[in-house]
């Protein structure tokens, strides 16, 4: 028996040494050396992801045709309320009328910082052969800038029931030269802008002015008219003032008559914001006189807007949202129509034939 175990253990011992003699050698890394080639740059290939170049916006090239110059028959004129003797109290005396859409409110939010090239003073309409020239007056420039620097806009009502069917808009820095490059034109092709309870805040949940007509920064356009509207900065006597011409065509019908007004703001005017007091409670927007318990301005600051003027036609004074007679102006309640002869394209006939296949819905992205 001991001369078994002997023996197993030498076995053990043998087999243990064999593996200690058979381990695996250390791994030796040999690098080839680089083959010298003339005039060429040895280089490690490396994977590289592919650059995704950002897709240009494309510019749209136009030809201008018909470049407004100045009207030369007088239409209307009409004064806004501003605030340029007064403006350090910090509150306006009258023009601001929330339930109303009338806003005089050249301030800003909360401060009441007074913005004077916000402050309506002025607004007068002209025309030529081929254009209607809207004039809007400011009680001065930005105090920073010594420039306009608003966005500014007309509303046109074309059967004066106070539901606008387009809303023409422009955007800084202007030129004392007419352009085209920063105005756009907006229609409510669904008639709803006012909701069914047109100059009162309602809960209607209307779009605004969904449709954008011309913004060439979009190549947006009426079919064969980049020159549907334009802007240039120029003065009111001595007070700086913007002036919009947008193109007659569109009454080609004959039938010049409509109610208008300006507006101003110190941000884009939103189209589908419109009419404000739909889209804001009395409380979000603040007010601007100290006798109400809203006040001071809150997110409805820093614009001014004008009652309507007629134009072709003589008002009775009972006009929603015209210029104020006593005793007349009362709700209008009418229900939006987006077909029938009181809508938008039954107005603009010609117009809606001209962008049907062009505008877009207006996007703020």
């Amino acid at each position: 028996m001991k001369r078994i175990l002997h023996i197993l253990f030498l076995i053990l011992a043998l087999l243990l040494q064999a593996c200690g003699e058979t381990a695996a050698p250390t791994a030796e890394v040999t690098l080839a050396e680089p083959t010298a080639v003339a005039s060429e740059v040895v280089v490690a290939a490396t994977e590289v992801a592919p650059i995704i170049e950002a897709t240009a916006v494309p510019v749209v090239s136009v030809t201008h045709v018909v470049i407004p110059s100045a009207g030369t028959s007088d239409r209307a004129t009409a004064h806004d309320n501003e605030n340029s003797l007064f403006f350090d109290t910090k509150k306006v005396k009258t023009g601001d009328e929330f339930y109303k859409n009338r806003f005089e409110r050249p301030f800003t939010s909360i401060d009441m910082n007074y913005l004077p090239d916000l402050d309506i003073v002025n607004f007068s309409i002209t025309s030529d052969e081929n254009f209607f020239y809207v004039k809007i007056s400011m009680v001065g420039p930005d105090a920073a800038s010594q420039s306009l620097t608003g966005f500014y806009g007309i509303e046109l009502d074309r059967n004066a029931d106070g539901r606008a069917e387009m809303l023409l808009t422009t955007r800084p820095p202007y030129t004392t030269e007419f352009s085209a490059d920063n105005v756009s034109a907006y229609l409510d092709i669904n008639s709803d802008v006012g909701g069914n309870n047109i100059n009162r805040p309602d809960t209607f949940g209307d779009n605004g002015f969904e449709a954008v007509i011309f913004d060439l920064s979009k190549g947006v356009y009426p079919e064969n008219d980049p020159d549907f509207i334009w802007v240039r900065q120029t003065t009111d006597s001595e007070l700086p003032a913007v002036e919009i011409a947008f193109a007659r065509w569109m009454f080609k019908d004959g039938k010049e008559a409509f109610m208008w007004s300006v507006l101003s703001s110190d941000a884009a005017i939103n189209p589908t914001m419109l009419y404000y007091h739909d889209h804001l409670t009395a409380e979000q927007a603040g007010a601007a006189n100290t006798d109400d318990p809203n006040y001071p301005l809150k997110e409805l600051a820093a614009v001014d807007n004008t009652c309507r003027v007629p134009l072709g036609f003589q008002a009775v004074g009972t006009e929603p949202l015209g210029c104020y007679v006593k005793g007349g102006e009362a709700e209008e309640k009418i229900d939006p129509l987006a077909d029938g002869p009181n809508s938008t394209c039954g107005q603009f006939i010609d117009l809606c034939g001209r962008i049907k296949n062009t505008y877009q819905i207006y996007s703020s992205q």
